[in-house]
């Protein structure tokens, strides 16, 4: 049966939100869900749309990690910083080389009989798919494995995904996997009247906004010209109303950790929090996403794990990538991909480490192409057509110099060279 479009939220929900954010919520006895459970855990995804990882601060509620328990993916990655490329990544658990979706404009690439909300329905889950699929048109399109497509009224009213979600965790029985696919806050933002002026603090534009040396940088970067003054006042007012719309998704965060309390399922729901890709606001003269600097591929990951001790940061290099593995392990279902990622089980449970690998693939497959590695430090970039990019990022963490084929990098770039050999698809 489907479920009726959500109305916005109440008054009501609005205060419960901000009271919980200033009572501090208090956090649970450490429970190891898979334990205590009589039925498999639930799973929350939570999705956001373009999010740049500079506004993770704003979310005043994620960021005091609401009942415990999470842990802070800092150097989070996604392969191919675009919609759906990302998005089959984070169902398929494969690296766009494999999962072959490579635009927002091929997804019927991709074989959707073969997904993780299919393990999951097979092996029993309810499952629900809320807001934005983009992998496919349409929004009555019902993938396969999903029982319910939940369209809220109002693509871009965050209040009314934050009521449909909050109606779901309500009513529904376990085991269930629900995908909150906001469609925020992808441009044009839309904060609700609440936070409309809402100052959001957003910091100075980073040092390679409007970068005015590009003759470093790959053809396509190079062909970009200098932002007007006009349009990065434009962009700006923008980001301003991205992360004001940030601060409804983040209302949510607080009000789905309340009702998983109050019905008893916190500490038998694994709730992942993630961003899609990230977004570059002008930096390298750059609009947008599918790039391979760090505003592009650098995306939001934090996740609660009922059963880790207390809250903490994890700096290991993961990425979206991961997190098909992540859901399997963690809910006791078998892929029926191969994984290009790993489950991040072990990282959640503070465990060794130590075999962790020590760098993640970027990509693109359109136009002058390329695959990249990211490691501690460094970012190596090789295109199609020959051009290469090498950044010390201790020295140079804005990517605004380019030392591939410089002689004293040179065993650097030998290095990575063969490591991106060894990792690409």
């Amino acid at each position: 049966m489907r479920v009726s479009h959500a109305v916005s939220l109440t008054a009501t929900f609005v205060a419960l939100s901000v009271s919980l954010y200033q009572s501090g919520l208090n956090r649970p006895p450490i429970v190891e869900a898979e334990q205590t459970s009589a039925t498999r855990p639930n799973v929350l995804v939570i999705l956001t749309d373009d999010q740049d990882v500079d506004s993770l601060p704003v979310m005043r509620h994620l960021m005091s990690y609401p009942e415990g328990s999470w842990v802070n993916f800092t150097n989070a990655f996604v392969s191919v910083s675009l919609c759906a490329p990302a998005r089959a990544t984070l169902l398929s658990g494969q690296y766009s080389e494999h999962h072959r979706v490579t635009t927002n404009a091929n997804g019927e690439r991709l074989n959707e009989n073969l997904l993780l909300p299919v393990w999951l329905d097979s092996a029993g889950y309810n499952t629900a798919l809320m807001g934005k699929y983009h992998i496919r048109v349409g929004a009555k399109y019902m993938p396969p494995g999903w029982d319910k497509r939940i369209n809220p009224k109002g693509a871009s009213d965050v209040d009314a995904y934050n009521q449909a979600a909050l109606n779901y965790i309500q009513n529904t029985t376990s085991p269930w996997f629900l995908l909150v696919s906001y469609m925020a806050p992808h441009a044009v933002a839309n904060p609700p009247d609440r936070y409309k002026n809402t100052d959001v603090n957003l910091p100075p534009p980073r040092p390679n906004v409007n970068e005015l040396d590009v003759s470093d940088k790959p053809a396509w970067l190079r062909q970009y010209p200098l932002l007007t003054s006009t349009t990065l006042e434009k962009w700006r007012r923008e980001q301003t109303n991205a992360w004001r719309e940030t601060l409804a998704i983040d209302d949510g965060v607080a009000a789905f950790v309340a009702k998983l309390k109050d019905t008893g399922q916190l500490n038998n729901t694994l709730i992942i929090f993630v961003g899609d890709n990230g977004m570059s606001w002008g930096s390298h003269r750059k609009i947008g996403k599918w790039c391979p600097y760090e505003e592009c591929s650098r995306i939001p990951l934090l996740i609660r794990y009922p059963g880790t001790a207390d809250n903490r940061v994890d700096t290991h290099l993961v990425g979206m990538v991961d997190l098909a593995a992540t859901i399997a392990e963690y809910t006791g279902v078998t892929p029926q991909l191969a994984q290009d990622g790993h489950s991040l089980v072990p990282l959640l449970r503070n465990a060794d480490a130590s075999q962790w690998r020590e760098s993640v693939l970027l990509e693109r497959h359109i136009n002058d192409d390329y695959f990249g590695i990211r490691v501690p430090g460094w970012k190596y970039i090789e295109y199609r057509r020959g051009f290469r990019e090498l950044y010390d990022l201790q020295a140079d963490p804005y990517e605004m110099q380019n030392v591939a084929n410089q002689a004293r990098y040179a065993d650097i770039q030998a290095q990575l060279a063969q490591q991106l050999q060894a990792i690409r698809p």
